[in-house]
């Protein structure tokens, strides 16, 4: 799903770069950054709003599972709920059931 939200990286406490977040989904995201880590290197999000502010000091855990050009492959440490997603700006329908109907 696209996305298009800054967010902090870090990594074990040191705050790394910028990035853009602009694609996610429950399993991970890409990230559009100029910082190059190496695949599987463990990182921390920490989206930003608008005025640069920490959104309610949200922090997700995440590592790299590719590197290409662009930037960043993520997949989350675990998997994003719809709570989260929200928060990142991504509208999570529910599943529609069909039983019953």
């Amino acid at each position: 799903m696209a996305a298009a939200m800054w967010v902090r990286l870090s990594r074990t406490g040191a705050e790394l770069a910028m990035a853009k977040l602009v694609n996610v989904s429950i399993s991970g995201a890409f990230l559009e950054t100029s910082l190059q880590l190496p695949a599987n290197a463990d990182i921390t999000l920490e989206p930003v709003s608008t005025a640069g502010a920490a959104l309610e000091g949200l922090k997700i855990a995440a590592r790299v599972a590719r590197v290409d050009q662009r930037g960043l492959g993520i997949e989350w440490r675990v998997i994003a709920t719809p709570e989260t997603l929200a928060l990142l700006g991504v509208d999570v329908q529910p599943p529609v059931s069909h039983w019953g109907s």
